[in-house]
């Protein structure tokens, strides 16, 4: 049996090294927490435009356990600038894009099979953009899919399928032709 001594003994010692880890702990999040995906993500300069993101890294931005069959672009926006508006022409095997939150929850997503006409159109607004564009919807948007997002800040990420190495020039080209820009509700209303 233990003595009492012996016993307030073990009690200090483990609170002595609970108390470490937990100093230890606090002490490494900000580096914990700056790997996420927007923080990644904003190490570089990209608000309202493409940049690739790889798993490799090499002169892109990386982010791990990406499916190497897929190239892949994000872009940052902020929906209290403007609306976003995101488009790519071409003809892929496969393609998708997610809009997520700035803490890496994915919002909203669709792929060229739900898309209309399978090309990727999309415009990402908040409410009070939504009822503005509702009240005077331009024509070049009729078959963009319009969705509402209840964040301020986000990326979207695009992923094209690169079913073989011989796909490398198409999905390249699709991704770095795709726009991720401000939508100008002046200028259409000013075309219009």
């Amino acid at each position: 049996m233990l003595s009492f001594k012996r016993l307030i003994y073990l009690a200090s010692v483990t609170l002595l090294v609970a108390g470490i880890i937990h100093i230890l702990v606090v002490l490494l999040i900000p580096s914990y927490a700056a790997k996420d995906a927007w923080a990644k993500l904003g190490s570089e300069d990209n608000f309202w435009k493409f940049k690739p993101i790889s798993s490799a890294g090499r002169n892109k931005i990386a982010i791990p356990l990406l499916d190497p069959a897929f190239d892949v672009s994000a872009c940052r926006f902020d929906l209290t600038d403007a609306p976003l508006k995101v488009q790519a022409n071409g003809n892929l095997a496969f393609w998708s894009v997610a809009i997520f939150d700035r803490l890496g929850r994915n919002t909203y997503s669709f792929n060229d099979r739900t898309a209309i006409e399978g090309q990727l159109s999309l415009i990402v607004v908040n409410a009070v953009q939504l009822a503005r564009l509702r009240k005077d919807q331009p024509d070049e948007l009729k078959e963009s899919v319009i969705v509402e997002a209840n964040q301020g800040q986000g990326f979207v990420l695009i992923r094209a399928l690169r079913p073989d190495a011989s796909w490398k020039p198409i999905t390249d080209a699709y991704l770095a032709n795709a726009s991720c820009e401000k939508f100008d509700f002046e200028a259409q209303e000013s075309s219009g």
